[in-house]
């Protein structure tokens, strides 16, 4: 769970920049979702479940980096947000984001990145 909560603090200190940041970046540089997707892990906490879905995550994000090549120029990063209503992890919401510079370019590499999430994920849940 540790996990889930270090990639959503990532996305999140590299969205906050104002019109000019600390670091100089300009707005072009903020993260913009570019879709997203709704996952349902079990309504009983499963610990092994949640991390083999953020093991998921990761190796889909480095598929979809490998697909594109030098899709590391491109600022490309998900984020994992808890839905459910009873326990939080019963339900997850994972964002394809993109610096907004490179938001048009990132429709391909989210793509990718989903697919691979969609093909692990049947496995994971069992279906």
């Amino acid at each position: 769970m540790k996990l889930f909560f270090t990639a959503a603090a990532l996305v999140v200190l590299w969205g906050c920049a104002g019109t000019k940041g600390p670091d100089g970046s300009s707005p072009r540089q903020r993260a913009v979702v570019n879709s997203s997707r709704t996952y349902a892990l079990g309504r009983v906490p499963d610990q092994e479940r949640e991390q083999a879905f953020q093991d998921l995550l990761e190796a889909a994000r480095s598929e979809a980096v490998k697909k594109h090549g030098e899709a590391s120029e491109i600022g490309f990063a998900y984020s994992l947000s808890p839905k459910g209503a009873v326990y939080p992890f019963s339900e997850v919401e994972v964002s394809c984001l993109m610096q907004k510079a490179d938001a048009s370019e990132g429709e391909k590499l989210c793509s990718d990145f989903f697919s691979a999430v969609d093909a692990g994920y049947k496995k994971i849940i069992g279906d």
